[in-house]
């Protein structure tokens, strides 16, 4: 503003202002302050602005009286509104500088505003904080669950492989191989709605659940299992589903017996001869999902063979985009079983589908992926 619209400007504008307002001149003398500043501080009307403990040795400190509060832009400075944030006892302000011209545009003074920011300074370091213990327990839960994934037991008889990339820290996909009584095997892959906490401990829920069914009630068909998992869930009366593909191998008979509530990324059955996928209808695991908790799901049943293999996935595969957001599909994923599943180990495959879908992604990874390959040995 102008020097002529300083003279006349009516302080009661600002007078009752919450924030602290002070005008001082271009040799730094103060002319004005507001309520809220004399509150704070006194009346400083008539006193000196500093800029730096030299500024007062240079301009003669013994034989003036120099406010407590520093100017947060040099006196005399013309360039543009400076602000600065101000420690002033055990409050921290918010401090913008603007400087006043008179009608013939020569610098004529300044004006200060401070604007108390403590509580949101606080809140601030409050919200740093907890977002730094909430990322130190996410690290701990996603080390807690990539060591259940890593703890599978080895069968004998059966090669089991697998691998695991979460595209964020805590992942919605989980599998599990139990291995039961009469020398048979639970094997089963999930997918949890969205990524992140809730979904992890979702996870946990399904694993813990899985295996107190198999081994604690020892319910031996899939689709007993999958109904009670259902009925358990049902309970949390959460807003959330899953989707699992759950079988049971049997050493003797070599019988895969199987049942699917709502996975559609349909696992694979694959040998030197053919590729079959193992479909199956079924709803999600959710509070909508009574009906299938009432009747059951349904029963697939195939012989295996040494040499079968099952590749149970996610479709953190099936879904990754190209460039052109066409998905890597099903269509990609036999084509690339086809061609290597009689030249690569179990393990190897696993990597080479990992490869072919990096190479096939455009941008990051924007869901989680989970494989696993059952090799009858």
């Amino acid at each position: 503003m102008c020097v002529d619209e300083f003279s006349k400007w009516k302080f009661e504008l600002v007078e009752f202002m919450d924030d602290m307002v002070r005008v001082f001149d271009k040799n730094g003398f103060i002319v004005y302050i507001n309520s809220s500043m004399k509150k704070y501080l006194g009346d400083d009307v008539g006193k000196f602005c500093k800029f730096t403990d030299d500024f007062v040795c240079e301009n003669d400190g013994k034989n003036k009286k120099y406010s407590s509060l520093k100017c947060v832009s040099p006196i005399g400075h013309t360039l543009k509104v400076v602000s600065e944030v101000l420690s002033i006892d055990d409050r921290d302000f918010f401090v913008k500088s603007s400087p006043i011209f008179d009608e013939k545009g020569k610098y004529w003074g300044c004006v200060e505003v401070f604007r108390d920011v403590t509580e949101q300074n606080k809140l601030q370091e409050k919200i740093l904080s907890y977002n730094k213990k909430t990322k130190e327990d996410m690290e701990t839960a996603s080390d807690i669950q990539k060591t259940f994934l890593e703890k599978l037991n080895h069968i004998s008889g059966i090669d089991i492989e697998y691998k695991y990339i979460s595209s964020e820290e805590l992942s919605g996909d989980f599998f599990d191989v139990i291995e039961l009584f009469d020398d048979r095997v639970c094997v089963y892959m999930a997918d949890v709605m969205g990524h992140g906490i809730s979904s992890s401990m979702i996870t946990m829920f399904i694993k813990f659940s899985v295996r107190a069914l198999t081994r604690g009630k020892k319910i031996e068909h899939p689709r007993e299992i999958l109904k009670e998992l259902a009925k358990e869930f049902s309970k949390l009366n959460l807003d959330m589903y899953f989707t699992i593909f759950l079988g049971i191998y049997n050493k003797k008979t070599k019988e895969f017996e199987y049942s699917n509530a709502g996975h559609n990324c349909i696992p694979i059955l694959f040998n030197k001869y053919k590729n079959v996928g193992l479909k199956l209808s079924g709803l999600p695991i959710s509070w909508l999902s009574w009906n299938f908790r009432q009747r059951g799901y349904s029963v697939g049943k195939l012989k295996l063979c040494k040499g079968d293999s099952i590749l149970f996935y996610t479709d953190g595969i099936t879904e990754t985009k190209n460039k052109n957001r066409e998905n890597f599909a099903q269509e990609r994923l036999l084509n690339v079983i086809d061609k290597y599943k009689n030249t690569l180990s179990n393990l190897e495959l696993l990597d080479r589908i990992i490869d072919e879908c990096k190479n096939f992604r455009y941008g990051v990874q924007e869901d989680d992926i989970a494989l696993l390959s059952m090799r009858i040995e």
